[in-house]
């Protein structure tokens, strides 16, 4: 095409579309298997093509792009296709409207895929950031189907390769897996009918291999230890004492109070200290047991004739718990309220007797 018409077409249509369709043209040639004649069409775009196309025309420009990346990148030609797209995307297309939000992302394909020669040693976490949230508009990644491969497989494979070069059981990694598995998804539906048949040949086989090795990723994820992904002190239970830190709290608490002991797991109330004054006496309960209410024990007494019948070894008085610590009292309480309720019971006798 001589170089004085590809401004008079712009002038006329806003847009060279024959140069788009001499671009798309070299996805023939690859359907057909004919890898050779495909990168020899994408050389002669870029050389006789390119130099006049209205740089204005950017929708129009990565139309001609995108089938040229599909020949050159799945052909073994990604670092000259990386050169390429360097040179031609003008300044400013990162800014654009409609393809802007692909501008980044597509250096960083080039940079990192399979064959680059390019050195990409440390993930950076922007380049997590960007790609976790990289997307295009269900019509923007319509078009570009029918040139050769989906927005949603380049956001796929972006993810799994930098997914690959993180450690497993790292949550960044994690989520770039997720993430491809739902772009790998959308690309496939992009590509196919609902009843499975393939309706872009081209962009289909773009996609094949990276739902493979995204779940393959994910096994290995799967295979990981927890241990080695979550902090394990995060996961040590604070032991339950009456003082907070190194403070004794009994003073604000009273006299009579329970204190409970912790460390161990298999119960809340598997050890339990009664003050009254400055004498103190342990019962032991079952790991099963557990109590109801607040813990604090109110000392209340029984007195007749002036007597107070009071604590035994778990610090009650006359009137026993309405609610003892449930199931988790040692046997040797019950014995010890059943022996206090019969004494009770003889002094009431006693005084009957000498009142008579």
């Amino acid at each position: 095409m001589p170089d004085e018409h590809a401004p008079l077409i712009y002038k006329a249509y806003s847009v060279n579309r024959v140069a788009v369709t001499y671009a798309i043209s070299a996805l023939w040639y690859l359907q057909r298997g004919q890898t050779k004649q495909a990168i020899q069409r994408c050389d002669q775009v870029i050389a006789e093509i390119l130099p006049s196309y209205d740089t204005k025309d950017m929708i129009g420009l990565y139309h001609i792009f995108w089938p040229i990346i599909r020949v050159l990148k799945w052909s073994g030609e990604v670092d000259k296709c990386r050169e390429f797209y360097l040179k031609w995307a003008p300044p400013g297309i990162e800014n654009h409207f409609a393809v802007g939000a692909l501008h980044l992302p597509m250096c960083l394909l080039l940079k990192i895929c399979d064959g680059s020669t390019e050195q990409y040693d440390t993930v950076e976490p922007t380049d997590i950031d960007m790609i976790l949230e990289f997307d295009a508009p269900d019509m923007t990644d319509l078009n570009f189907v029918t040139d050769g491969w989906s927005v949603k497989t380049m956001a796929a494979e972006l993810c799994l390769h930098l997914a690959r070069r993180l450690e497993p059981g790292n949550m960044a990694r994690r989520n770039l897996i997720d993430r491809g598995i739902q772009m790998s998804t959308l690309a496939n539906e992009r590509a196919t009918t609902e009843d499975g048949l393939i309706k872009h040949i081209m962009a289909y086989k773009a996609h094949e291999g990276i739902d493979d090795r995204l779940i393959a990723l994910r096994n290995e994820d799967n295979a990981v230890s927890p241990d080695i992904i979550y902090d394990k002190t995060l996961k040590e239970k604070p032991q339950r004492r009456d003082s907070l830190g190194d403070k004794d709290l009994r003073p604000m608490l009273g006299k009579n109070h329970v204190s409970f002991g912790g460390g161990d797991d298999n119960g809340f109330a598997s050890k339990f200290v009664v003050s009254n004054g400055s004498k103190e006496s342990r019962s032991y309960s079952n790991s099963s047991g557990g109590v109801s209410g607040s813990g604090i024990l109110k000392s209340s007494s029984h007195s007749r004739g002036g007597s107070n019948h009071s604590s035994g070894s778990t610090g009650s008085t006359t009137r026993p718990f309405s609610r003892p610590f449930s199931s988790g009292v040692s046997k040797s309480s019950h014995h010890s309220q059943h022996s206090r309720r019969a004494s009770d019971c003889e002094s009431i006798a006693e005084d009957d007797e000498l009142k008579q």
